[in-house]
């Protein structure tokens, strides 16, 4: 016999869902500031961020380091708080305050619990209104960034990818290092850095991005002050929407660049996806499968056989219009020639042979477990929602993109590893002590016109 329904039982269940379901909502200013909001009624935690669609790759020559010297400054005081206030204020409720700086965009970001809202909201308004950029305080952030840069300068693995970069796209933004150089430091103006602030720090510029337990209506409230047309030191008139230089075709070959280091850090690249790219989805499994762990083929290969390698992994980094396929791997200096040899191998097996059902599903659960367990940190969620609106202009929820990556075939791994590593546009960059004749003999044939010492 058929069990009863019970329609008081089946009410509830469906009230538990509407208190639990997730909710997107997206408002865009009069002024041209956009508003984007994930409701997360389960959490207690609460992550707001305002996010800047510029970095690196908008700033002019004497502007370099000009996106990553704002972040530092907005923490330095404003009409109503100074420096130490806006620490003390996220300190005692428990919250963290922080930023990034990328090429492509700028991020000042707060985590705290969802009854501080108001006080989140009230602080990102004022800190983007009406930061002071005091005389000395710039002096003085001045120093720290330099000290940032030397901190760099010692790590030869971040070394290795600022000059990678700066040798694949030149002069070009994207090119550039995100902390400026010593050099640019030195030479970098407050008027510089103020004109950039005026001139991209503008509404029309900027996305508020909020994951947690807070409606829409209440967020778009407490961040009513950035509704406002006339911005504190910003031109009334509206500025012709900012046009960047598109990027170039990166550069191959090989470069060996001396440094005084135990080990050869080694980057080896071909061009890889936009950020918006169809294929992006089969690059994000081929990059797992190739070295996105301990179980990838190139630890496997270089390291759990071989043993040549401590370090070793791949990745992918997309812009806009542009972006990279790159394999990392720091190794003795006599093992480089040997080392590139595993890299040129792995990468062609991957190119002739299609993966199996079962090889294709195991990395499709790597991936799916992680953007699944991303899913449950606000953070993640506040930074996914703000990117998707960056470079797709809305919503893209995380069930889609699981989909996605289930649609994903063996055939379309291959086509893609085809399309990406089978370029002859190899960028392989050497970082360490100057190579003996005999690595130089071996690395020779292969890179004939390009080898650099």
């Amino acid at each position: 016999m058929a069990r009863p329904v019970n329609d008081s039982y089946n009410r509830r269940v469906k009230q538990k869902k509407r208190q639990t379901a997730v909710t997107f909502r997206k408002t865009v200013l009069r002024n041209g500031l956009t508003i984007v909001t994930e409701r997360q009624p389960i959490y207690r935690s609460l992550s707001m961020g305002v996010w800047v669609k510029v970095g690196t790759r908008n700033e002019r020559t004497v502007e370099a380091g000009a996106s990553h010297f704002l972040e530092h400054m907005l923490f330095k005081g404003t009409d109503k708080r100074e420096p130490l206030d806006i620490a003390l204020e996220i300190d005692q409720v428990g919250g963290e305050f922080n930023a990034f700086t990328s090429r492509e965009h700028t991020c000042f970001h707060l985590l705290l619990l969802d009854r501080d809202m108001e006080l989140g909201a009230d602080m990102l308004t004022d800190i983007v209104l009406n930061s002071r950029f005091d005389g000395e305080e710039f002096e003085r952030e001045r120093k720290v960034i330099q000290q940032e840069i030397s901190m760099v300068e010692e790590n030869p693995e971040e070394l290795a990818h600022d000059i990678y970069y700066e040798l694949l796209y030149g002069k070009h933004g994207l090119g550039k290092p995100i902390l400026g150089t010593d050099t640019s430091m030195r030479r970098i103006r407050r008027g510089d850095v103020l004109r950039y602030f005026s001139r991209y720090y503008r509404p029309e510029h900027l996305i508020v991005s909020v994951s947690g337990n807070v409606s829409h209506a209440a967020v778009v409230r407490a961040f009513r002050a950035l509704a406002r047309r006339d911005w504190p030191g910003r031109p009334a008139e509206r500025p012709m929407k900012f046009r960047q230089d598109p990027a170039p075709k990166t550069k191959h070959g090989m470069w060996w660049i001396k440094r005084r280091s135990e080990q050869v850090h080694l980057i080896w690249g071909v061009p890889g996806p936009k950020y918006a790219d169809r294929d992006r989805f089969a690059a994000y499994l081929l990059n797992i499968f190739l070295g996105g762990g301990m179980s990838s083929t190139l630890f496997q290969e270089i390291r759990e056989k071989k043993g040549l390698a401590y370090t070793v992994y791949s990745s992918l980094e997309s812009f806009v219009d542009s972006g990279m396929f790159t394999i990392y791997a720091a190794c003795a200096m006599n093992q480089v020639p040997l080392c590139l040899k595993l890299i040129e191998e792995c990468v062609g097996k991957l190119r002739r042979e299609l993966l199996t059902e079962d090889e294709l599903e195991v990395i499709k659960n790597n991936l799916k477990g992680t953007i699944l367990l991303n899913s449950d940190s606000v953070e993640a969620r506040m930074s996914s929602i703000a990117k998707n609106e960056i470079y797709f202009g809305r919503y893209v929820d995380v069930n889609e993109v699981c989909a996605m990556i289930d649609a994903v075939r063996p055939a379309d791994i291959r086509r893609v590893a085809r399309k990406l590593l089978a370029r002859p546009e190899r960028a392989v960059l050497a970082l360490g002590p100057r190579p003996t004749p005999t690595v130089r003999a071996k690395l020779k044939p292969h890179f004939p016109s390009r080898f650099q010492r």
